[in-house]
């Protein structure tokens, strides 16, 4: 049976591997009014409130794989935290905190002990986002098994990479790509 969960995890952190570039965003949260400021300043000078909410630092609250890997499961809570700024990214967890994971009915811990940084191209409520640099590792543990999974897995699900519907509302961020959606809170 670990095999099985070890198996579907193995699967979920693939699931962000994909050549399709093409975003799901119809499951996102409406973007807010724009404030009466925002209002009174050129078209140009103005960014979007999406654009506004890419600024500053997340912690990432919660994913969920989206369409045909929609089936692979969810990973709630955890310490890692995304901050976005001028076209970057640095995803970081601090190790001390796991992403509780359901996979398949089963549950799983993943303990995130890394960074993963990245750059972005914003346009309105869409993005690509580009992985670059991972360190750091990363335990899998289901009961009392334990075992490592490289960063480079953990990027290829929790850091955004492609392109993303963006959506954002008070103090939260959804990056939805084409196997998974991120969701954020500002911290």
């Amino acid at each position: 049976m670990r095999r099985l969960l070890f198996a579907a995890v193995a699967a979920l952190m693939l699931a962000g591997c994909s050549d399709s570039p093409s975003a799901n965003d119809a499951s996102s949260p409406t973007q807010p009014e724009t404030s009466p400021a925002a209002n009174n300043a050129t078209p140009i000078a103005t960014p979007s409130p999406v654009m506004e909410c890419l600024k500053g630092r997340y912690q990432l609250v919660r994913f969920v794989g989206v369409g045909a890997k929609g089936t692979f499961g969810t990973g709630e809570g955890g310490d890692v935290t995304a901050t976005f700024d001028e076209r970057s990214y640095l995803m970081r967890g601090a190790g001390k905190d796991p992403i509780e994971l359901t996979l398949a009915g089963q549950n799983a811990d993943l303990l995130v002990d890394g960074t993963i940084s990245g750059d972005y191209r914003a346009d309105g409520n869409k993005a690509t986002f580009m992985v670059g640099k991972s360190t750091g590792s990363a335990t899998l543990a289901v009961g009392s098994s334990k075992e490592s999974v490289s960063i480079a897995q953990i990027d290829n699900v929790l850091a955004p990479d492609g392109e993303a519907g963006l959506a954002c509302s008070n103090d939260a961020l959804t990056v939805t790509l084409q196997d998974v959606r991120l969701e954020f809170d500002k911290v």
